[in-house]
């Protein structure tokens, strides 16, 4: 009896760990959706980093393969990224324009990505200069009047 008991109280202790295990984890797929409580400098952080890796893999990349998983890499993390509530729509449209990027990695030199709309460009456009990840700040501020 004592050993029915103990064994019990370790399976119970097993099925307890396992499921704090899946919470912790749960929410991070790449498949969830952003929850639109993010801030600007964060965001405009991430978009930053990705340009110039991006940039960077356009200049020195020998194949198209390498550019792809540069720009695969940029898509992964704006998927990841929590945006302000007015970008979740953008961010979903940029996504998109990375991943259609991957079957011609240099279309993202001739191709337009998507933008957010004028008032929250010049948010962020502003904010650009501030961001020091943000080495050229023209992104956002690009054809603003």
């Amino acid at each position: 009896m004592y050993h029915a008991s103990v064994r019990s109280q370790f399976v119970a202790a097993v099925l307890l760990l396992v499921l704090l295990v899946a919470a912790a984890c749960g929410g991070d797929d790449e498949g969830s959706e952003p929850r639109g409580t993010g801030n600007d400098t964060d965001y405009l952080r991430a978009v930053c980093i990705g340009i110039d890796r991006v940039t960077d893999a356009l200049i020195s990349a020998t194949t198209p393969e390498a550019i792809a998983a540069v720009i695969e890499e940029f898509a992964a993390t704006m998927r990841q990224i929590d945006p302000p509530p007015d970008l979740t729509e953008y961010n979903r449209q940029f996504v998109a324009y990375l991943e259609a990027a991957l079957k011609d990695p240099t279309s993202v030199v001739t191709t337009p990505p998507p933008l957010p709309p004028d008032d929250v460009r010049r948010r962020l456009a502003q904010l650009e200069p501030q961001i020091p990840e943000c080495r050229e700040p023209t992104f956002f501020s690009r054809g603003l009047e």
